[in-house]
């Protein structure tokens, strides 16, 4: 049985083996096993070593909670207490915590506080740093961030701490690739996703999707043709898409919000075959004009049903913008597709305008000249 001593001495070959294995500024894998109100304790996964954070760290976040992970730095060892922190702040940032953390890159906690010539001065402790607008991640450029508290990495400390640079962007690019390690094990294609709208441009959208970018095409981001996304989204909007594409080594994500979108062509459409309705030219191609019908829907009139003599250069006769109206020759669920004619618009509309001058004149025992050229007209053309 062993007695007290060797106890004692078992422990304290513990403690001395738990301090070579673990050297000041070190970085761990870690898990919160309890929080107290001064303290969250923690166990490093590496080594089992048991220590504590500071809860001041947490003062302007959410307290971690019993089983979380953290990445943690090992401060030092007091009579047998294990200190660590994940950033450095406030009371921790003494002159040899400095040199840890510009050593080691163990993030700091400083507070901007003024604007100047190429940068930002920052709070660190009882010492001013600075870092420059290089240095600044892209999503804090052009806000008003004065008094914003957030994490830094020390890129140069001068002699006696008189010159302190820092670096947001290095720990913010840091994040973002932990963040995407996270999330190449949890996206899949397919998934359905929350995303906010960073800027809006021809060609789609750029989103945020939880700290990574991504792109939502035109064509995926509306059911319309051509459709100006700035009057249909706005920056800051929040969405919720579907993964098309996930590419980690280029890191290009394409996603789909149309099916959160009223799809048009779900429901009964307003126009069917054989009716007149009125069009925007669209657009002029080689092979005929696209004409907007409305908000939702575009067709095409080849150029054989525009009523233009062959050979003759559609953008000669019509322009994008200009109203006319369209006969519907054919309606094409599956494609989504459909085709028009001017000429038959044109023959219908004269057809209803002779319908119309014969009732009105109904007491007459002949048809007028006029009458007789339009039915002739509209019989030949018949007969073609």
């Amino acid at each position: 049985m062993k007695g007290p001593s060797s106890e004692f001495d078992r422990l304290l070959e513990e403690s001395f083996k738990k301090r070579q294995s673990i050297e000041p500024g070190s970085r761990h894998e870690a898990k919160v096993t309890a929080v107290k109100n001064d303290y969250v304790f923690i166990r490093t996964l590496d080594n089992k070593v048991v220590g504590n954070i500071s809860s001041e760290e947490w003062r302007e976040e959410v307290l971690p909670k019993v089983g979380d992970p953290l990445v943690v730095y090992f401060l030092k060892e007091n009579s047998g207490d294990f200190y660590f922190t994940t950033c450095l702040s406030q009371d921790n940032l003494t002159e040899e915590n400095l040199e840890l953390a510009n050593q080691f890159e163990i993030p700091v906690l400083g507070q901007l506080l003024q604007e100047g010539n190429g940068g930002w001065d920052v709070k660190l402790g009882s010492h001013t740093a600075f870092v420059p607008f290089s240095q600044l991640d892209s999503s804090l450029k052009g806000k008003n961030i004065s008094g914003k508290r957030i994490k830094f990495i020390i890129s140069e400390l001068g002699k006696k701490q008189n010159k302190i640079l820092l670096s947001q962007k290095k720990i913010a690019d840091k994040e973002r690739e932990t963040k995407k390690q996270l999330l190449r094990d949890e996206l899949k294609v397919g998934m359905f996703v929350s995303c906010v709208v960073k800027s809006i441009h021809k060609f789609g959208l750029i989103v945020d999707m939880d700290g990574l970018d991504a792109l939502v095409p035109q064509s995926e981001a509306t059911y319309k043709k051509n459709p100006d996304l700035t009057t249909e989204f706005r920056v800051g909007e929040t969405l919720r898409a579907k993964i098309l594409t996930l590419d980690w080594s280029t890191n290009k994500i394409s996603l789909s919000v149309k099916d959160f979108l009223s799809d048009p062509w779900s429901g009964k459409l307003p126009f069917k075959e054989s009716d007149i309705i009125s069009g925007t030219v669209e657009s002029i191609k080689p092979f005929g004009l696209f004409v907007r019908l409305g908000e939702d829907f575009s067709g095409l009139v080849p150029n054989k049903e525009s009523g233009i003599p062959q050979r003759t250069p559609l953008n000669t006769v019509f322009q994008p913008g200009q109203k006319l109206e369209v006969f519907v020759l054919e309606i094409n669920p599956e494609k989504r597709q459909i085709a028009l004619s001017i000429t038959k618009a044109a023959e219908a509309k004269d057809r209803m305008e002779y319908q119309e001058y014969l009732s009105k004149d109904d007491s007459s025992a002949s048809v007028s000249s006029f009458g007789l050229a339009l039915k002739q007209s509209l019989e030949k053309q018949k007969k073609k």
